[in-house]
């Protein structure tokens, strides 16, 4: 047998066997099985086949089941009610919200980064996004910034905070609002939320949120702090030699006398729902979308606003707001996806996801057997 000088590769496809050993040119006995994409250390070359460490019992792959080229992995976690993603393509590390609850920071610190923590290496968090600021998608969040083991390039989010009450000359606990032509708009739109100040106190989820952001990046491990909007793209790199990016499609906002604000909808939990970041997510030929909690109002008026273009088609959909039923069907038919993600607790009181939800996941897909998963 010789020993190689490439010392790693990655399972080429779905469930890759892992056998005790090789007879004859033949796998025997599996004592192990890998997902696509799963890291292996190369330990030894015989012929056809590579003997590997990886998670779970060491043993044989053959070549055919292995590649130079992780691909792109997402991962829906299970946060109960709420939303939390991770995702991993070359080297970088990109969070998208984080559940209202520890699992997020369980999972990151108890299982996938072990390896880092367990050689004192710190886990560098390259783009930490929050769809919106309800405490079920960005809660979870506070632990992680917390930890001074974690490290975070930028952090993104659309910009609507909650205040503690409603107090004049503020209207809604989301700040002023302002009515322009028979529409209200929001006038309060934060950007960086490091010098954020505001004469009325924020809630007290946003508060330790905004404690725990700014300890972080006195301690120099937060690079910076933006706020996005449509028409923004976060990144646009070549990635194993594909096309990787991530493009904002909403919130839009809009010119009101000479300021920014952001569309307000029948009251405040529609609004920041409704200004979620929509995401579109590329690698290669490749597309998710993730729409965080828009509601039929926020989809009608993205579609408006996109008019006869459709860039929300994909293969993947994150289901927006946990399966409600406050959904537009016609913009369902526009994502067209294969597979539809839904990512939504056991117990809780919205009884999300909803069973029209579920159905129209399925009726509007591109597939003769549509795929819909559930974090549940």
């Amino acid at each position: 047998p010789s020993y190689m000088a490439i010392q790693f590769k990655y399972a080429a496809i779905n469930e890759a066997n892992i056998y005790d050993s090789v007879s004859n040119g033949k796998g025997k006995k599996t004592i192990n099985k890998i997902l696509m994409g799963t890291y292996v250390e190369i330990i030894q070359q015989d012929g056809d086949w590579y003997k590997v460490k990886t998670a779970g019992p060491d043993g044989w792959m053959h070549k055919d089941t292995l590649t130079d080229e992780m691909g792109l992995k997402v991962f829906f976690l299970d946060v109960g009610q709420g939303d939390g993603v991770l995702l991993e393509v070359g080297k970088l590390k990109i969070l998208i919200d984080a559940g209202p609850n520890n699992n997020m920071y369980g999972y990151l610190t108890k299982w996938k980064y072990t390896y880092l923590l367990n050689s004192k290496e710190k886990i560098h968090i390259d783009f930490l996004i929050i769809s919106h600021f309800d405490a079920d998608h960005y809660k979870g969040t506070i632990k992680i910034l917390s930890n001074p083991n974690f490290t975070f390039g930028t952090i993104i989010h659309p910009g609507i905070l909650k205040f503690a009450e409603k107090t004049n000359p503020y209207n809604t606990g989301l700040g002023q609002t302002v009515k322009k032509d028979e529409n209200v708009y929001l006038a309060q739109i934060f950007d960086n939320l490091l010098t954020v100040k505001s004469d009325i106190p924020f809630n007290r989820d946003i508060t330790s949120f905004l404690n725990a952001l700014q300890k972080a990046a006195s301690e120099g491990r937060v690079s910076k702090v933006k706020r996005y909007e449509q028409g923004n793209t976060i990144i646009s790199n070549k990635i194993e030699k594909k096309n990787f990016r991530i493009d904002v499609l909403g919130p839009f906002t809009e010119k009101v006398g000479n300021k920014k604000m952001l569309s307000y909808w029948e009251d405040e939990s529609h609004t920041i729902n409704g200004n979620s970041l929509v995401l579109k997510i590329t690698f290669g030929d490749r597309t998710f979308l993730l729409g965080g909690d828009l509601n039929t109002d926020s989809q009608n008026f993205l579609m408006s606003k996109y008019g006869n273009n459709n860039p929300f088609e994909v293969d993947v959909a994150k289901s927006c707001h946990h399966g409600s039923s406050d959904f537009s069907e016609e913009f369902m038919k526009l994502i067209n996806p294969y597979a539809t993600v839904i990512s939504s607790g056991d117990n809780e009181s919205f009884s999300h996801p909803r069973a029209d939800a579920i159905g129209c996941a399925g009726k509007y897909s591109k597939s003769k057997r549509p795929l819909v998963y559930s974090t549940e």
